[in-house]
């Protein structure tokens, strides 16, 4: 049984939430303030904490601070009120908490949350890289995009040309993203473009700058890595969106405007967490044509597409985006609900690795072609026109 401590020091809320918890399966447990809090998870194997945010001696971000520290098992949830703006945008850019609610909730809300936290775990089964996730704060990047960008927000520049270099980086877009679709903007998107409008540029300045104080990354061999992949991803999204606008007359709606960008997301978090050991598992991979789900299964126990729709779902981004991560390999899975949207990232992934000239470490499914009714003769000929256009727009 699941077990869920709530902390809270109005003793109604607490009497309300054991309520609302009572017909469940879960096994509850209440605190009035933070230091009883932390008595509980001395003694009790605590799942879940779901802590107030404004509470005497001991404030919300300060409990869930320690419990990340002293419990990275523990998945964080924090309650708050809209007047609490500042402190809550501090604690997403800290991943303090995996998401919030707003008082006052609706019940049937949050016990869908709780179930839905729970559900997602079921995916990742090596519970040392659950903590990773559930206490990462960013994924690698390299210092001169950070510049880049923060020189463009600076010099005034207009928020098109911001989004077009914040696409160039999965790392810092996949944050800027995870902001956007918490609590503290309540919106649901993949967009870039809108998650900076919603933000404002002064705290894509703000996070961009809190980023690049915590995170330097050195390492020229996995860097040089790390680029290609950045390249990767940003060519499959602008030709996941060439595929729809030319060869499926279709428009990708906007707030899946990022899915391309975000498909291999798992590739950069495990590079970030087992660096070298990863590293030499992707070049084994390409020089021995060994497809690389293969490698990781058999030497970290998941794979970089469960890691990456894990990621995804757990910062909230839309679900179409979270699919598109988990079977960007498999594309023909009956699991698979919007087949045509993970068919086209499927087609450009493959092909975006043609593109920049590097070997694709996965295996490609031809079969993706007869199901979005599109000639692989007449897909290749296109090619050359994307990169021709591609080629006009890094200039």
């Amino acid at each position: 049984m699941k077990k869920i401590l709530f902390v809270d020091d109005e003793e109604q809320i607490l009497r309300s939430i054991t309520r609302l918890f009572r017909t469940t399966d879960y096994d509850i447990y209440t605190a009035p303030e933070g230091e009883s809090a932390l008595k509980i998870l001395e003694t009790e194997e605590i799942d879940l904490i779901i802590s107030d945010m404004r509470m005497p001696f001991m404030d919300g971000y300060g409990l869930l601070s320690k419990v990340k520290e002293l419990y990275p098992k523990v998945i964080r949830v924090m309650l708050s009120g809209y007047t609490e703006e500042k402190l809550i945008f501090k604690a997403i850019q800290k991943n303090i908490a995996k998401l919030y609610v707003f008082k006052p909730w609706e019940n049937e809300k949050l016990l869908n949350v709780v179930d839905q936290i729970f559900e997602s775990k079921k995916s990742i089964k090596d519970n040392n890289l659950l903590i990773h996730i559930n206490n990462i704060e960013e994924l690698i990047t390299t210092n001169v995009n950070y510049q880049r960008i923060l020189s463009l927000i600076q010099s005034g520049t207009d928020i098109e040309k911001i989004t077009f270099e914040i696409e160039k980086d999965q790392s810092i877009a996949l944050k800027v993203l995870h902001v956007a679709n918490s609590a503290y903007c309540n919106v649901k998107t993949g967009s870039i473009k809108q998650a900076v409008s919603y933000l404002g540029l002064q705290n894509i300045n703000n996070i961009i700058l809190s980023y690049s104080a915590i995170d330097t990354f050195d390492n020229d061999s996995l860097a040089t890595y790390l680029n290609m992949l950045s390249k990767h991803s940003f060519v499959t999204n602008k030709l996941v969106k060439y595929i729809y606008n030319k060869l499926l007359c279709k428009e990708l709606s906007e707030k899946y405007s990022a899915i391309g960008l975000l498909h291999d997301v798992g590739i950069v978090f495990l590079f970030k967490c087992f660096g070298e050991k990863y590293y030499n598992l992707f070049i084994k991979s390409i020089q021995e044509n060994i497809n690389i789900a293969e490698l990781e299964r058999e030497i970290l126990g998941t794979t970089h597409e469960e890691v990456g729709g894990y990621l995804l779902n757990w910062w909230g981004l839309p679900d179409q985006i979270v699919e598109a991560a988990f079977f960007h390999h498999m594309p023909m899975d009956i699991r698979v609900i919007n087949k045509e949207m993970v068919c086209v990232v499927h087609l450009a992934d493959k092909y975006s690795w043609d593109i920049i000239k590097e070997k694709c470490p996965c295996n490609f499914n031809d079969a993706v072609f007869d199901f979005l009714n599109i000639e692989k003769g007449r897909f290749e000929e296109e090619l050359k026109n994307f990169m021709s256009v591609l080629g006009e727009r890094d200039e």
